[in-house]
């Protein structure tokens, strides 16, 4: 049956209240006593973007994340992250989404965009003829349909960190995580400083970094319109594949712990030597 505008936000609404919050049988027992629930589902069906995305639901009840990567489609390191997590999370207790390649037809292309800066196109117009527009109206109705406690996007920047962002703010660097509110949330300043923890001191270590509110931008639509706490993750694109991945994951699963998502993952596909 082939989606049309007209019946779209039914049969979206439909899809999400069946999918997300309910289990499928493709879970599975991954330790004794302790489960994961995980189901594949779709958005944008029947369009040309159609996205999959995983939702993981614990064996008891908990916070809900949202985890996106692949916005920009050539930042690679983000939706490498989030297929480990697909892979290897066991989650005890709460609700993970994950949407590993949010813009898949720019990943498909290795390309940052196709016709326009899909991060641009928000809150989007499900009428629109860009799929970029179309794409970010249905992000923007499924976070406001599950109505989580945290979104984290995964990026990737061409500049490193250096001190002269304290002074020139208005620009992505590698190794900051960002926020479009000051002062800084106590959750934010906690992860940042746990997951720097775990990573060797110098380059590789995260910043908070504030950007000013941008109206068109996916973290500031979040936020804004939904009260929403979110964040952007931004490693440095000049370091190797392997390392980028390992701080990706660093990241994210720092940012679960911090909420309350109770879950194992292998210690081995986050350890610097």
């Amino acid at each position: 049956m082939k989606f049309t505008t007209k019946t779209f936000i039914a049969f979206l609404f439909l899809f999400i209240s069946q999918s997300v919050f309910c289990y499928s049988d493709t879970s599975s027992v991954n330790e004794p006593g302790q489960y994961t629930f995980i189901r594949q589902d779709y958005f944008g069906l029947n369009d040309e973007y159609e996205t999959p995305y995983y939702i993981f639901k614990g064996k008891k009840n908990g916070p809900v994340m949202i985890l996106d990567g692949g916005i920009h489609g050539d930042e690679i390191a983000s939706y490498m992250a989030c297929d480990s997590i697909v892979k290897y999370l066991n989650l005890y207790s709460g609700t993970l989404i994950v949407i590993p390649r949010t813009n898949i037809i720019a990943c498909n292309q290795n390309t940052r965009q196709v016709n326009f800066d899909f991060n641009h196109a928000f809150p989007g117009d499900i009428t629109a003829d860009l799929f970029e527009y179309r794409l970010a109206y249905e992000l923007m109705w499924i976070v406001d349909s599950v109505k989580p406690d945290l979104i984290i996007n995964l990026h990737e920047a061409r500049t490193k960190w250096s001190p002269k962002a304290l002074t020139d703010p208005e620009k992505a660097y590698g190794q900051i995580v960002i926020s479009c509110l000051q002062p800084f949330e106590e959750l934010l300043v906690r992860s940042v400083d746990n997951m720097n923890k775990r990573i060797p001191e110098g380059d590789y270590q995260f910043h908070t970094h504030y950007y000013s509110y941008r109206d068109h931008s996916s973290l500031d639509n979040f936020v804004s319109k939904f009260n929403i706490k979110s964040y952007t993750v931004e490693t440095y694109r000049g370091f190797d594949i392997d390392a980028r991945v390992k701080l990706q994951l660093i990241a994210a699963l720092q940012f679960m712990e911090e909420i309350g998502l109770e879950f194992s993952f292998p210690a081995h596909l986050t350890a610097f030597q």
